[in-house]
């Protein structure tokens, strides 16, 4: 049996919001999820005028608030769907994000969550130059991220 779903915190790590705590507010089918946490950014890229690949690597903290609907539950247990919302990040900038959600009950006051998805950034390139990224490398898309989630929120 199901405890109290309209108010949970929890602990994530992925590639979504890097590792730190969450926030979890509304009903078992539709709420706000807000997820905060320190990140890597990857930014692969090539020098000018050379086929060369590079990699430059720099540490963020990301800010996700996103509105989930899981309006699919497949078992008693489990509830699919979707999630949307504001991203920001502290080298790339402000953007969005989109994609899966899905939370399994392990007991009634725990549950593993899932978040999959990808993150735009409109001006990544402009945030990236502020941050000193290489004059002499030509960025590879880092307006587009994302990745996977994985969480446990208690609901107290």
């Amino acid at each position: 049996m199901r405890g109290q779903r309209f108010i949970g915190v929890g602990a994530e790590i992925g590639f979504s919001t890097g590792i730190g705590p969450s926030l979890h507010l509304g009903g078992r089918q539709f709420g706000l999820y807000v997820a905060a946490g320190i990140m890597p950014v990857l930014v692969f890229g090539n020098e000018h005028d050379s086929r060369g690949l590079t990699l430059d690597a720099y540490r963020a903290f990301e800010l996700n608030a996103d509105i989930q609907l899981l309006p699919i539950s497949p078992s008693p247990r489990t509830d699919l769907g979707l999630a949307a919302g504001y991203s920001g990040n502290t080298v790339l900038g402000n953007g969005f994000n989109v994609g899966f959600a899905a939370q399994y009950d392990l007991r009634a006051k725990l549950a593993l969550t899932i978040f999959g998805g990808l993150e735009v950034f409109p001006n990544a390139r402009d945030h990236l130059a502020a941050h000193g990224y290489p004059t002499m490398h030509d960025a590879s898309l880092p307006q587009l991220q994302g990745g996977v989630n994985l969480g446990l929120v208690l609901y107290p």
